[in-house]
């Protein structure tokens, strides 16, 4: 049986009097790939702030191979991307992740392993938002994390650009060995790439295998109201929709 990485225990956490997550709880094997989806304000963000332990709960536990977020965090263990991609100006691609590498063959590896090494002397700056992230990504697992948290990573990102995106996260999650969570708002593509979907809004609706979520009654409780999700194949380049109501 795969390790477990990361594990949540009836979390709750609230801001004041309002609570933000509910009894939340949900175990993450090694080498899985999770995509988290809800409504904006539903929590997410501020699910993945609990297990980086920038927020602590007030009721409930979060573990990361075994240690609290904190002292997992400070071990290496945890990779974080936010939704935010700095410039680094005027740095290039190399540059970008000599800040982290002091090996040019580890540095030319990681650029291999996410698709950037020919554009290695490109200015950060001037890649797409896709290409920034493959860098910033290979910036993340120079430190071997065992637990990647992505948040909403494809923002900006063109549906071909996605497609490729994706398959470049579940091929690192293999031959890394890592485990990845990611944020994200296109229910119609994730369904076709992750292993697991946690569906997310102040508490866990549903958990479990992805082609579960296109579920009438679990999106119009998930979203509050009938929903149409466009399901992308990308064996086809095609689409269909999918509505509630």
């Amino acid at each position: 049986m795969k390790k477990t990485v990361l594990v949540l225990e009836d979390v709750t956490v609230a801001f004041g009097s309002k609570i933000v997550l509910k009894d939340i709880s949900f175990e993450v094997r090694e080498g899985e790939f999770w995509g988290i989806i809800g409504p904006n304000g539903g929590g997410k963000t501020t699910l993945l702030k609990t297990i980086l332990g920038l927020i602590k709960p007030v009721k409930g536990t979060v573990s990361i191979m075994g240690l609290p977020p904190k002292e997992a965090v400070r071990k290496g263990y945890v990779g974080y991307l936010p939704q935010r991609i700095e410039n680094y100006l005027p740095l290039s691609c190399e540059d970008v992740l000599s800040l982290v590498v002091s090996e040019k063959r580890e540095i030319e590896r990681l650029l291999e392993l996410v698709g950037m090494k020919d554009k290695r002397e490109q200015p950060f700056s001037s890649l797409s938002g896709g290409e920034k992230q493959r860098v910033l990504i290979a910036m993340v697992l120079a430190k071997k994390p065992r637990l990647l948290l992505l948040d909403e990573p494809n923002t900006g990102i063109d549906i071909v650009a996605q497609d490729a995106f994706y398959e470049l996260l579940r091929r690192i999650k293999v031959e890394e060995n890592v485990s990845i969570l990611m944020v994200s708002h296109d229910v119609g593509v994730i369904v076709n790439f992750v292993d697991r979907v946690a569906c997310l809004n102040r508490t866990l609706h549903y958990e479990g295998d992805p082609r579960g979520v296109l579920d009438c009654d679990l999106l119009k409780r998930l979203y509050g109201t009938d929903v149409e999700v466009f399901v992308h194949h990308p064996e086809c380049k095609g689409c269909h929709v999918f509505r509630t109501s």
